[in-house]
């Protein structure tokens, strides 16, 4: 038994009776995103999240083609189903290829398995059927539609297939909440207005550096008592060592960095697609968090919790030495001084819920 076990709180997702653990673990770097990690590896990492006091657990078809559902079954098979939270999505199916193009994103995935996005109704049913089989189980408990913004066409199928395919679902109980997982406000803020979801999993617009969140999707959220899930809490790796080769919303912060990004359809305000904007912001909060004797990702991991609507922030860890370090830094204290510098100073949106 590891000795760094720590008691985590929970917060409610939505008007559901499930609790997810305020630190969740995200299931996309033991698919192989973006370093190749053995079983034994990702076993581990798991063991030592699930001895630390983590109970939340998010995965996907996409990482890896499955393997990261495998491997999260491999472990979580082994515990009972109702001392845990498990979330998947659908979206995508995975499929049969003679040479996978998946695995030059997700190292080791298999070399016979890709994806491809799928938002039919079929797509989706089949989708979460195969994802029961990869781990283990017969129900899952929050079940997210993964990304329908990377076409243009991909809302109004979802719309019209994979969304009445989770209704169903969720009304035959095998699944508990719904959400929906992206990494822009906008399609989110319009998705809230129908009243289909208890959660949004929210990757890198509601961040130390990124409040973007904060005017438009925030209020309509709070209104219908949507949670939020937070993913990208460190935006890529900028909060955590800023410099001209730190990525930022899962691109090199270069001269080239927003022409990537809108290849990716990551929104960005047009205020905000300077690169010099974000590292110059980030290299601010540094000083900042020198200033008081804490660190940057200390900072990053600390901040989102302030906020209400905000029910867990799930991070991608690969070994155990990983788990320790999130999880002292989930429970390190920061001086109200510090929060109060940072809005004083305008490195931070003053409408942010903040100790003050």
């Amino acid at each position: 038994m590891v000795n760094y076990q720590m008691i985590l709180n929970k917060r409610k997702i939505g008007n559901t009776n499930l609790e997810v653990s305020e630190l969740g673990f995200g299931g996309a770097p033991i698919g192989g995103w973006p370093t190749l990690v053995t079983e034994d590896e990702a076993y581990s990492t798991v063991k030592a999240a699930w001895d630390s006091g983590i109970r939340y657990f998010d995965t996907a078809p996409l990482y890896g083609s499955g393997m990261s559902e495998m491997r999260l079954g491999n472990f979580l098979s082994e515990k009972k189903k109702d001392e845990y939270v498990i979330s998947t999505k659908v979206g995508r199916v995975i499929i049969d290829v003679e040479n996978s193009t998946a695995t030059e994103k997700f190292v080791g995935s298999p070399n016979n398995k890709d994806s491809k996005f799928d938002f039919s109704y079929d797509g989706a049913m089949k989708s979460f059927e195969d994802s029961l089989a990869r781990l283990k189980i017969d129900r899952v408990d929050i079940l997210h539609l993964h990304d329908p913004d990377n076409h243009p066409n991909h809302f109004d199928e979802a719309k019209k297939g994979a969304i009445k395919a989770m209704l169903k679902l969720r009304d035959e109980g095998v699944v508990k909440a719904l959400g929906c997982g992206m990494n822009q406000n906008e399609m989110l803020t319009e998705f809230a207005k129908e009243g289909w979801f208890d959660c949004f999993l929210l990757a890198g617009r509601y961040t130390l550096a990124d409040q973007t969140s904060l005017e438009t999707l925030m209020p309509i959220c709070e209104k219908n008592n949507i949670s939020l899930i937070l993913g990208g809490v460190f935006n890529s790796g900028l909060l955590i060592n800023p410099s001209p080769e730190a990525y930022f919303d899962y691109s090199k912060l270069d001269d080239d960095w927003i022409t990537n990004v809108k290849k990716s359809l990551v929104r960005i305000p047009k205020d905000f697609e300077s690169s010099s904007y974000w590292l110059n912001k980030a290299y601010s909060l540094k000083t900042a968090c020198e200033n008081f004797d804490i660190l940057l990702k200390e900072a990053a991991i600390k901040f989102p919790y302030f906020n209400k609507q905000v029910s867990s922030c799930i991070l991608g860890m690969t070994t155990i030495e990983q788990v320790k370090e999130n999880i002292k830094l989930y429970n390190s204290e920061i001086s109200n001084d510090f929060w109060k510098y940072l809005y004083d100073n305008e490195l931070i949106n003053r409408n942010s819920p903040l100790p003050l």
